[in-house]
């Protein structure tokens, strides 16, 4: 009987049916109401080519695993970030504890290194995905909005009807409109417009434009996510239609989202902070400066320094940070380190809700956790 034949990296496009096929009977979807295409189209439509995005293992030329790459690039007060995203991990039930995950993740890892990629992201188990740097990080706040925060925080106040349309193909003035808005903010993700709809409709979402009679002031796509106006004023009054219309409102926030989480907060009945994805990054000083910047124009930073080494996944690591006068500068080279980290414990430390080293020095906790925030229509 002769060998096997196994072959393990990177997918084809020749395979794209089988691949499709393969990962949502991994997942247990039926392909009809549950299917990948339809659960996230700005991934695996062909024209995106899902296989090329894939490290797959075939033996005899039939799928036994595969996991997606994806890369993104974000604007973080105009630098470019790019992380690669890790999704559809799966591995054919008859051939689990073999070690295809472990070598795909490796494989797909240092490409990603190699290749120049900022940071990675997944949602997963922190443990299983701990093996490959990656640690829980990004706060988010997390607020719940009912009918009753809303009868009593505007009893006296007049009720302005707004109009929540959902965009869709043909919708195109709309469709640029929310685009334009979607580009100023100071951090975005860089979304193709051709791709836009597609990204919005992840996660079986639908994109809405908020409308003040036929005056645009903002959107958000699916159950309240990736809220942007125009004026942050209109907050209230999109709350107050939204409870109206739905009868409560769970919403979540980036932490540099600073005047809607204090609008929301104003109101809210609960409200909770807690890291939203798992992250590994592998240029902690580029990732730090962007971050800082925008922490910066958003909450504000203290004045001081600390010398900081990184014993991170991609790389060593030796840099300063300074902020003068509110501005926050990366030094290359110092003479002092102040805090020495290992690479889980430097996710967390600059960019989870909690940190345990990070609360035993001041000045680290005065600045950190920076604001490190991806939205759920970019998630893979």
């Amino acid at each position: 009987m002769s060998e096997p034949i196994i072959y393990k990296g990177r997918g084809s496009a020749e395979m794209r049916d089988d691949f499709v096929d393969f990962i949502n009977y991994v997942f247990g979807f039926n392909g009809n109401d549950q299917d990948f295409v339809k659960l996230l189209p700005k991934l695996y439509k062909p024209e995106y080519d899902p296989c090329g995005n894939n490290y797959v293992v075939t033996v005899d030329g039939k799928l036994k695993s595969a996991i997606g790459v994806f890369v993104r690039e974000f604007d973080v007060m105009g630098e470019r970030i790019c992380s690669h995203g890790i999704g559809n991990v799966a591995v054919h039930p008859y051939s689990r504890s073999k070690g295809y995950m472990r070598e795909l993740m490796n494989m797909a890892i240092h490409d990603m290194i190699d290749a120049g990629a900022d940071m990675s992201d997944l949602g997963g188990k922190r443990q299983r995905y701990g093996y490959f740097g990656y640690e829980m990080a990004s706060p988010a706040c997390r607020l719940e909005i009912n009918s009753t925060n809303i009868r009593h925080c505007f009893a006296d106040v007049p009720f302005k009807k707004l109009e929540f349309k959902e965009v869709c193909e043909g919708d195109v003035s709309l469709l640029d409109e929310i685009y334009a808005l979607h580009n100023k903010k100071v951090c975005h993700a860089i979304r193709p417009r051709k791709a836009f709809l597609d990204i919005a409709h992840s996660w079986s979402s639908k994109l809405y434009a908020i409308l003040d009679g036929d005056r645009f002031i903002g959107y958000f796509i699916g159950d309240m996510n990736e809220l942007t106006l125009a004026n942050n004023d209109d907050f209230n009054d999109v709350a107050r239609n939204y409870v109206s219309e739905r009868g409560k409102m769970s919403i979540k926030l980036p932490a540099y989202d600073i005047e809607l989480i204090s609008k929301a907060q104003a109101i809210c009945d609960h409200l909770s902070v807690t890291n939203d994805q798992n992250y590994t990054i592998f240029n902690f000083k580029k990732v730090v400066g962007a971050y800082l910047k925008l922490k910066a124009v958003t909450t504000g930073l203290i004045d001081g320094s600390l010398g900081v080494e990184v014993n991170g996944y991609a790389r060593k690591e030796r840099f300063g940070i300074e902020v003068k006068n509110g501005v926050p500068t990366i030094v290359e080279d110092i003479n002092k380190v102040d805090v020495t980290l290992e690479h889980h414990e430097a996710v967390t430390f600059f960019f989870g809700a909690v940190s345990p080293t990070r609360m035993r020095i001041p000045i680290a906790a005065a600045w950190f956790p920076l604001p490190l925030f991806i939205n759920p229509a970019d998630h893979v």
